[in-house]
């Protein structure tokens, strides 16, 4: 049995017109996408890092009794690793944190 293949019309829209190019001006754009226009120490320290680099570093956190079975307690009810549970909670308040921190900083030194 045969069947019968649909038809379709291609229409082939006009070539599109490439803008003429400034070898000069892409050349500047290319040099200024090197460098940095924020004046030194307007940027938090941590930015110069990527975020979402691969970590490599431990810290240990010194834990008594009643925490680590809390800490426990929360990564088995929640059917996760205690590693996962405190870089998901602890993470976005360290950053909190470290921005109030900054900005006041930056405040008094202005």
């Amino acid at each position: 049995m045969e069947t019968a293949m649909a038809k379709f019309t291609l229409h082939n829209p006009a070539p599109m017109v490439e803008p003429e190019i400034d070898p000069a001006a892409l050349e500047a754009f290319a040099a200024g996408a090197k460098e940095r226009r924020v004046a030194e120490g307007e940027l938090p320290p941590w930015e110069r890092f990527d975020p979402s680099d691969k970590p490599r570093y431990n810290v240990a956190i010194r834990l008594n009794d009643h925490q680590l079975t809390m800490l426990r307690y929360l990564a088995e009810a929640r059917d996760t690793s205690q590693h996962k549970l405190l870089h998901r909670h602890l993470i976005p308040i360290l950053k909190q944190l470290a921005l109030e921190t900054f900005e006041a900083s930056r405040s008094k030194s202005s």
